[in-house]
């Protein structure tokens, strides 16, 4: 594993336009669609050197990762709409996306790349590493839970009242709800764009849940390829305990300052700077 010491760290596919607004999520990029089970997976290409698969988070989209955009100038960006979130056809299955992500990289012809995961799309990438993916080069997980005991608090995730919005059809009672939960913390600007990001939020997940997925500490005790598991240095307790627990498993570690949990927004050249560490 690598170790990034524990310390602050401040085409195949149907080519469309899916963007809002008709913008490009990063300058030059290409917009494809790639077909996998129960539908397609929507990616956004841009720049050149390394490939880095991005993951987003519950109830985001591949806009999460805007501030990621300078990193175009050193690798190749590869911002995915997971299945069931932005304009990705293909259903919500949990279980199904570690899948995908080797789905993605044959049909874009990658022989090796990195995989970068925050929050749900974390556990995601895990899942996907745990399994010895051929082309996995690194891994990068940020805000990213794990099935184990960790020594805080869990975060409330409140699914139940979500989901109870969701299937009455009341989406937008549904967004201000969670625009008011710690997880979705951060500057009016953030917010701004969060709750951009949230406008095309759908819900289906909720309202027809797939298979759910678990990773559990021995799954990543097994990874074999180089990790770092970071987490924003204002996360709530038991995200930057996961990140902890996971650096006791072999992970480097970090923990990126000015960023809650959507760090790669709240904290875009503190998260830049950190993935360019884990991925050199």
């Amino acid at each position: 594993m690598i170790s990034v010491a524990q310390r602050n760290l401040h085409p195949a596919g149907l080519a469309v336009s899916v963007s809002p607004a008709g913008a490009s999520l990063f300058p030059g990029s290409r917009v494809q669609r790639i077909a996998v089970p129960g539908g397609d997976l929507v990616v956004e290409i841009s720049g050149t050197g390394p490939a880095i698969i991005l993951l987003h988070g519950w109830t985001l989209d591949r806009w999460q990762w805007q501030g990621q955009a300078p990193l175009a100038d050193q690798f190749t960006l590869i911002a995915v709409d997971r299945r069931g979130f932005g304009a990705s056809t293909a259903p919500p299955d949990l279980a199904a996306e570690p899948g995908d992500i080797s789905r993605i990289a044959a049909a874009l012809g990658l022989a090796r790349y990195h995989l970068v995961g925050l929050s749900q799309g974390g556990k995601v990438a895990l899942a996907h590493a745990a399994g010895a993916p051929a082309g996995l080069d690194r891994l990068v997980v940020i805000g990213a839970p794990l099935d184990a005991d960790v020594v805080a608090p869990p975060d409330h995730l409140p699914l139940a009242a979500m989901t109870a919005l969701a299937r009455a059809g009341r989406l937008d009672d549904l967004r201000r709800f969670w625009l008011a939960h710690p997880l979705t913390a951060g500057t009016p600007d953030v917010r701004s764009a969060l709750a951009a990001i949230l406008a095309r939020y759908d819900a289906r997940d909720l309202i027809r849940p797939g298979r759910p997925l678990r990773v559990a500490l021995a799954d990543v005790a097994g990874i074999g390829v180089p990790a770092t598991a970071l987490a924003g240095a204002h996360d709530t307790p038991w995200r930057r305990a996961v990140a902890a627990l996971l650096a006791e498993a072999g992970f480097g570690h970090g923990l990126i300052p000015g960023g809650g949990h959507l760090a790669p927004m709240e904290a875009a050249a503190a998260t830049n700077a950190a993935l360019i560490a884990a991925l050199a």
